[in-house]
């Protein structure tokens, strides 16, 4: 099997919650090719999905060096280091995904999590400046962020008189 077979078999793997099996499947496809990103880019998404944060950090941040021009992979990695409570490594990897965004809900997602980020590292000013950003660039952002908790939080500090 090529690589796109192996990671379609992996993402249809972890739709049918057989996260294991598309573990497995993966982690023996990278022993024969280590530098496929797109290996590593599933086996982080499969490792999210089983709660080993740590091992799809360290997956994500090998498919970003494979392939460092992948958006996509810069934000999942920055996802997971926020997860895992390392908010500088977090706001890195997104500024690196917004650096490589070509499409106004990618950045907007980028410049959104920013924004999410930053107010965890006590940024304030930052977060709302990106989050007016991410608001003001795609509609759809905002759409959204009026389903995450995070970005009502934000919100309202933002409109606090405190």
């Amino acid at each position: 099997m090529d690589t796109e077979e192996i990671v379609s078999m992996a993402v249809e793997l972890r739709k049918e919650n057989r996260l294991d099996e598309a573990e497995t499947i993966l982690r023996d496809a990278i022993c024969g090719d280590d530098r496929a990103w797109q290996l590593w880019n599933q086996l982080g998404h499969v490792l999210v999905a089983t709660s080993d944060l740590s091992g799809a950090a360290t997956a994500f941040e090998t498919a970003s060096k494979l392939n460092p021009n992948g958006f996509w992979l810069w934000l999942s990695l920055g996802y997971t280091r926020k997860e895992l409570d390392q908010i500088d490594g977090a706001i890195r990897a997104t500024l690196k995904a917004t650096e490589l965004g070509s499409q106004p809900n990618e950045i907007g997602s980028a410049l959104y999590n920013l924004g999410c980020y930053n107010c965890l590292a006590g940024k304030h000013d930052e977060a709302i400046e990106y989050l007016s950003k991410a608001f003001n660039l795609d509609s759809t952002t905002r759409e959204w962020a009026r389903e995450d908790l995070t970005s009502y939080h934000y919100m309202m500090m933002r409109d606090s008189p405190n």
